[in-house]
Parts: C-alpha cells; structure tokens; sequence
C-alpha cells in the first residue's frame, strides 16, 4: 500500500511537472515582445535654414501661335498625355491651302514661259535672221539685196549689231522669265512654312500643363496656346539668399522637405542662376528630386541649407522611429515612471541626415520615449 501511495505521488509530480515545462516553452515560445525604451538625449543643432519654394517640372514649354488663324483642333485637356511628334493645337488651313493651289498654278505658268523663253533664244543663236525672215513670209534673199545696201548707206547698223541686240532682248526674257520662276517657288515656300506653322506639336513626351485656347478662338502671331511639360523629372525651384549660395554647387546634395511628407528626401543642385534680383538680393537655384518621388508640379517643398551665420543650440534629438503622426502633428509615446506610457505631441525643428531629429518642444532630455511604437501601442490616460 505504501508503494503505490508512493508510485501515485510520483507519477502525480512527473505529469504536474511535464505540464509546466510545457507551458513555459509554450509562453516563451508566444511571448510579446517588449517595446524598446531609449532615453532622450541632448545634441547641438541649428545652423540649418529652410528656405520655402515651389515643385516645378524640369522641361516646361510654352507653345505659341506662329501665325494668325482660327483654331480648328485641340487634342485635349489638361493632364493629358502625349507622345513627342503628336499634334495638340491646329489652326485653320483652309484659305492657305487654296493659295497654295493658287501658287502652284502660277508656278507652272512661269515654269513654262521660262521654257518658252530659252527656246526662243536658242532659236535666235543658231538663225540670226530668224526673226526678220518670218517677218518677210522666208524669203530673204530677194529683199535683203536690196534693203542691206540701203540700210548700210542710211547708216542703220549691221547684221551683227542688229544680231547681237536680239540675242540681248532674248536673254532679257530669259532672266525675266527665270525670276518668275523664283518668285513663284518663294511664295509657295512661304505659304509651305505657314502650313507647317498652322500645327503646334510636342517637342517632347509630356503632359499638356495648362491650356489657353479653345476650337474657335481666333488667335495672333505670339499668343500663348498651351503649356507642355515633362512631369516625370520634377525639381525644386528656391530663392536662395546671396550669402548662402557658397554654400552650394551644381551636382552637389542636400535635402529637401516636400509639403505634407514627414521625412526629408535628397535633392541635387541641378543649377544656379547667374544673375541676383538686386531687390531681393536672393539667387533663383533649382534642385533635381529623385525619380519617383511622389510629388506634383505646384506643390510647396523647403530646402534645408546649412546657415554658418545661425546660432547652434543644445536640444533634445531623438530617431525617426521614434516619432508616430496624428494627422499632420508629431508625437512621442512617453514612458512614464511607473511603466505607463502617453502620448506626447512634440514640435519637430530639424532631420539630420542619419535619421536623427531634433525636437524644440513636448519632451526634454533625460526623458524615456519608446524608440519604435508599433501601431498597437496606446497612450494611458
């Protein structure tokens, strides 16, 4: 009887103790994992400024009219997308195509008389009395005995000189007849150019910006038609203080903050304008984004320039990770001293380049924040 009492107990406590190793196992197996808490430190920052400007497409054209017209065709609205060579803007070409067959004809009638012409006068070098015999039904010989002789004594001139001043009178008609000729191709050119001027075309693939005319309008040499760009390479556009342009250089990076983006994104110095506003004394400069970056010609951007005339001061820095956003506010989760954590709104004042942000207010060094909330965590009231 004591055996088995003793067999019960211990097979009681193998069993007991089986279960709880396996549920340890399974605990630690399952277990959440706890958040990291880091503690707010202190960095000097400052000497940074943000300087406000405007994304703008890197290629933009403003097409315009070449010639006066009626538009017949507009190929389509804004935000529409065209190949380079596609047709977006036609004027009426009715009355030039009319003058054009009207040139063509006339092209034709001074091509012919130019033919004529030269035959005339080939004719007139190889049968120097040609003009005088036909004149005289062909029969020279009986006349010309005695009107030569006449003539002679009258002192009209010779056959040579009478001959030389037709070969002349027919060369004058040849180059009358040649200039023609030319004046006609000209208008027809002219009227070819204008034609071609009629269609404004694509200089590029790109997206029509903003249109200014619809089918109807009537419109004069110079006046805006469309705005055409490439929206797929965009850049932004500042105003950039003299004192700061030694600061940069074409090709170099710096970063940028487009509006309603909460991380910075690095830009190139694409180019630096040559000529200051005197006014403003501020240099325009443009910065090229990184291809696909999510953002839209018009849109507000700021570029973060480094400013050796601003003061440095001490503040609170914390990672990137750190920080959750409320709509369009930055927040810490706080740890409290006794374990709970709240949510902190805090005022961000600078990104640094190795993902470490600077805050001005809502939480101060020594604080303990969590260093990467997950999107469960919740503030405790």
């Amino acid at each position: 009887m004591k055996y088995l009492l003793t067999s019960l107990v211990c097979g009681s406590m193998m069993i007991i103790g089986g279960h709880l190793s396996s549920s340890q196992a399974w605990a630690e197996e399952n277990a959440i994992p706890q958040p990291r808490i880091i503690t707010v430190a202190s960095g000097s920052v400052g000497g940074i400024v943000r300087l406000g400007g405007s994304v703008v497409p890197e290629q933009i054209v403003n097409l315009t009219a070449q010639m006066p017209g009626d538009v017949s065709f507009v190929a389509g609205s804004e935000g529409d997308a065209f190949e380079q060579g596609d047709a977006l803007i036609a004027l009426d070409t009715t009355s030039l195509l009319a003058k054009r067959e009207q040139a063509m004809s006339q092209l034709a009638s001074a091509e012919a008389a130019h033919r004529n012409a030269v035959v005339q006068y080939n004719h007139e070098l190889r049968n120097p009395n040609a003009q005088a015999n036909s004149m005289l039904g062909g029969a020279p010989g009986m006349f010309s005995i005695f009107s030569d002789p006449a003539r002679s004594m009258m002192g009209q001139g010779s056959p040579g000189i009478e001959r030389g001043s037709n070969l002349y009178a027919q060369g004058i008609q040849v180059e009358t007849a040649r200039n023609s000729v030319a004046q006609a191709r000209a208008a027809l050119r002219e009227l070819d150019e204008s034609l071609q001027n009629a269609i404004s075309y694509a200089p590029f693939a790109g997206v029509i910006v903003k249109k200014m005319v619809e089918q109807g309008d009537i419109v004069q040499p110079g006046m805006p038609l469309v705005s055409f760009a490439d929206v797929t390479r965009l850049q932004v556009r500042v105003d950039v203080p003299t004192r700061l342009l030694k600061v940069i250089k074409a090709g170099g990076q710096i970063q940028a903050q487009l509006d309603g983006d909460s991380s910075p994104v690095p830009v190139v110095v694409e180019r630096i304008f040559p000529m200051a506003d005197p006014g403003g004394h501020t240099t325009t400069a443009e910065f090229n984004l990184p291809p696909g970056t999510d953002a839209h010609s018009g849109m507000y951007a700021e570029i973060m320039l480094p400013d050796p005339s601003s003061r440095v001061s001490a503040l609170p820095v914390i990672p990137e990770s750190a920080i959750v956003w409320r709509g369009s506010l930055p927040a810490v989760f706080q740890v409290a001293d006794d374990g709970h954590v709240r949510l902190r709104l805090i005022r961000i004042d600078d990104y640094a380049s190795n993902g470490i942000v600077s805050v001005i207010s809502g939480i101060s060094a020594g604080d303990k924040i969590l260093a990467e909330p997950s999107s469960n965590t919740r503030s405790v009231r």
